[in-house]
């Protein structure tokens, strides 16, 4: 790989990584509107209260976040700076944030939550973020040693990134934090905080996108709301709670946001594709602060606030506002993104959900009446088309050799049938006479979804495929010996001997079909071969006076052949 692509391909790996749990994000939040229809399962992992968390928490800490903290690299990148090293921590930082979804998602789906609205997650997790946030520092730093000259947008980034780790476990802390805090009340000031954490991100993403150097005007419109806030942020933490009206005040600033964003695209100079998905993005953005002031009206909020009217305003903040900053940042990394059926399946999607979930906060408000029992139905359904627009990120390969289908078969008999033991177990192993303790299964379960990875990794992989085969071999083996054993001394039941043979047939299967040569077959193998040989070459054999079958001549030249010959045993 060279040192002029690898930052691309990196991004380019990653983006498409991130993305499986923008789709598990996706998937867990139709199973939760299916729940509210009255469609429930009643298995231990599938709970609709940890449904909903983890809909959430994916939504807020998977791809969107993750890919946004690329910007500064991005920016970097655009500029010509290389750094090999820096690359290596950046790859860190985005591993361990990895760690921490997985973390995340396991802790939420066995029921560990905090009985938060966003954050809900065990606060230890936290740490691992911070230790991601470590490597991301490093690999700045890095990035920077490279420059002749520090430009000043990279100072101020450095300066924000050093303070995040420490700020994260200070804010998120459930005794000295803000979380709980601001979870209740009008907390004008927490909104203006989140969307004045946008407006920078805007300005370096139209810088990232532009064409020429990009100089922001109108600057006074944003830091009046910045002072005002900080301000808010410090009376609240060192004086008491702020009343309704200064709340509202502060609230209301964020409109001073309308104009200043009108005027940096204005100036803007970008491509097509990005300046489209940069507008969907900014114009969701202004959508949801109009409608927000006026939702935080008093005679608005004490109807609206907890309903889902509410929610739908999320959907547009977030999963096109937000999320649409970052369809723009990566469009000209991302071949997938200048799709148009991309566009089209995702934005129906959100704005169909976004449009179901209005009527019917209007309908609980008793605004005017109606069912919401079908516009929750259209709501499972839109959420399926925006589900569906992953599909534009997804190339099938027909034309599989057999060791690829081989490879293919195990990523969905124990990669997805991992995940669906583990989603669907305490729930169908009782139904099929099984017992099942809803502990140490679902650790096995866990060992089956990583074989599934091996054969991905495999599959993926052209030039390690043999070898992550073979792993997967003398895994299925190794296991199906244990479970063989636990079931005949009676440990376990007869769903063991079950999981013993599938490992131990597909194993065999490819020590049957895909190992062609254990020992060299016949030819070069044996030492028969070896004096056969040498029986027909000793006619020319340099002393005439013996024999054809004279055995010292035998022996040197079979040894002489063997020699010249020599294999070596390969599985």
């Amino acid at each position: 790989m060279e040192k002029s692509n690898s930052f691309e391909l990196f991004i380019n790996k990653h983006f498409k990584i991130s993305l499986i749990f923008l789709f598990l994000g996706m998937v867990f939040g139709i199973i939760y509107s299916t729940n509210l229809l009255g469609f429930y399962i009643d298995s231990q992992t599938l709970n609709p209260a940890d449904m909903r968390s983890l809909h959430i928490s994916l939504m807020l800490y998977g791809f969107v976040p993750l890919m946004l903290s690329y910007l500064p690299f991005l920016l970097i990148n655009k500029e010509g700076v290389k750094s090999s090293s820096g690359l290596y921590y950046l790859n860190l930082y985005t591993v361990f944030w990895y760690i921490f979804l997985v973390f995340m998602v396991s802790s939420l789906l066995f029921g560990n939550t905090r009985g938060l609205a966003f954050y809900d997650f065990p606060y230890e997790l936290n740490f691992i973020l911070a230790i991601s946030g470590l490597f991301y520092i490093i690999a700045l730093i890095k990035y920077i040693k490279a420059y002749e000259k520090i430009p000043l947008w990279i100072k101020v980034c450095l300066r924000v990134t050093i303070i995040a780790p420490f700020a994260l476990l200070i804010l998120m802390n459930p005794v000295i934090g803000q979380v709980e805090s601001t979870i209740s009340g009008p907390h004008g000031d927490n909104t203006l905080g989140m969307s004045l954490a946008l407006i920078p991100i805007y300005y370096l993403i139209i810088k990232l996108l532009n064409n020429t150097p990009f100089k922001a005007r109108w600057n006074i419109l944003w830091i009046i709301p910045t002072l005002f806030y900080a301000t808010s942020v410090l009376y609240r933490s060192f004086i008491g709670h702020l009343t309704y009206e200064l709340e509202w005040f502060l609230q209301w600033l964020t409109f001073l946001y309308i104009p200043l964003l009108y005027k940096w695209y204005k100036d803007s100079n970008i491509t097509k594709e990005s300046k489209r998905a940069l507008l969907i993005s900014i114009l969701a953005f202004l959508f949801v602060d109009i409608e927000g002031n006026i939702l935080f009206i008093p005679e608005f909020r004490w109807i609206f606030h907890r309903n889902d009217l509410i929610i739908a305003h999320a959907h547009v903040a977030m999963g096109i506002g937000v999320f649409f900053m970052v369809i723009a940042m990566f469009t000209q990394y991302i071949k997938e993104l200048k799709k148009t059926i991309f566009y089209s399946f995702y934005l129906s999607g959100l704005l169909g959900i976004f449009t179901v979930l209005s009527i019917s906060g209007f309908i609980q408000a008793e605004v005017f009446k109606g069912d919401i029992y079908y516009l929750w139905m259209f709501r499972t359904f839109f959420g399926v088309v925006t589900l569906l627009s992953l599909y534009s990120f997804i190339s099938f390969k027909l034309n599989l050799t057999a060791l690829q289908k081989y490879n293919l078969f195990g990523v969905l008999a124990d990669g997805l049938g991992g995940i669906f033991l583990i989603l669907f177990a305490s729930f169908l192993y009782p139904l099929l006479g099984f017992g099942f303790k809803g502990s140490y299964e679902y650790i096995v379960f866990a060992f089956v979804s990583v074989t599934g990875i091996i054969h991905f990794f495999a599959l993926a992989n052209k030039e390690y495929e043999k070898i992550l085969t073979k792993l997967t071999v003398i895994t299925r083996v190794f296991i199906s010996s244990i479970f063989f054993a636990l079931y005949y001394n009676h440990t376990l039941g007869f769903e063991a001997l079950l999981i013993s043979l599938f490992d131990i047939i597909f194993a065999s299967a490819y020590l049957i079909f895909f190992i062609k040569r254990i020992f060299y077959v016949l030819k070069n193998s044996t030492y028969i071969f070896y004096s056969f040989r040498a029986l027909l070459l000793s006619f020319d054999c340099t002393n005439r006076n013996c024999g054809i079958f004279c055995i010292r001549c035998l022996s040197n030249c079979a040894f002489t052949y063997r020699r010249n010959y020599r294999f070596s045993f390969k599985l």
